[in-house]
């Protein structure tokens, strides 16, 4: 009777464990999934924004001839983002991308006779309305990246992420520019 006793608490025991293994295993990727819907989400139109910069550059290139450094930069970040595979190189391609596009339009203010201009100014409306829906949506993704990278350090299941290769995402910064707010600016 003993020995029964001892080994239904064994079958209970390994039960329980294989049990509380599979349900971490499916919080883990549950957990990436998110990611990987939340990004799916956000990649659609951070790929219009990749589509934007050839003519971001035809339009600022002519007026802009030796800003040639910049030009070169945004080129490099949009092909980079477009040979990205994995969603943190990615967003790390995202990133890059996002500061080089910062990086123009704040130089294009510098060019009167450009900033005036309609093509420059139905560019810049369109490059504001993707920026308006990649923050929207970047909330969302970093709220998941978060979650996940919380998910795969703590215990037990760091254990869990650790076998199975989880690695911690990169988040989609905001950048400097973002952040600060300088007033509200007037055309003159």
């Amino acid at each position: 009777m003993g020995l029964l006793i001892t080994v239904v608490i064994i079958i209970f025991a390994v039960v329980g464990l294989g049990g509380w293994a599979i349900s971490i295993y499916n919080r883990l990727v549950a957990l990436r999934n998110n990611i990987d819907a939340s990004f799916a989400n956000i990649d659609v139109i951070l790929k219009q924004r990749a589509d934007q910069i050839p003519a971001l550059i035809q339009v600022v290139s002519k007026a802009m001839s030796h800003e040639k450094d910049i030009f070169t930069t945004l080129s490099a970040a949009r092909i980079t983002y477009l040979n990205a595979g994995s969603i943190k190189d990615k967003v790390d391609a995202a990133n890059q991308l996002e500061s080089a596009l910062k990086s123009v339009i704040a130089i294009s203010e510098n060019y009167p006779t450009l900033i005036s201009g309609n093509s420059f100014i139905e560019l810049q409306k369109s490059v504001s309305e993707v920026e308006d829906k990649i923050a929207h949506r970047r909330e969302f993704f970093n709220d998941a990246v978060n979650l996940y990278n919380i998910g795969i350090t703590l215990f037990p299941d760091v254990l869990c992420a650790k076998a199975l290769g989880y690695q911690r995402m990169s988040l989609l910064e905001i950048s400097a520019e973002e952040i600060a707010y300088n007033g509200v600016k007037f055309n003159d």
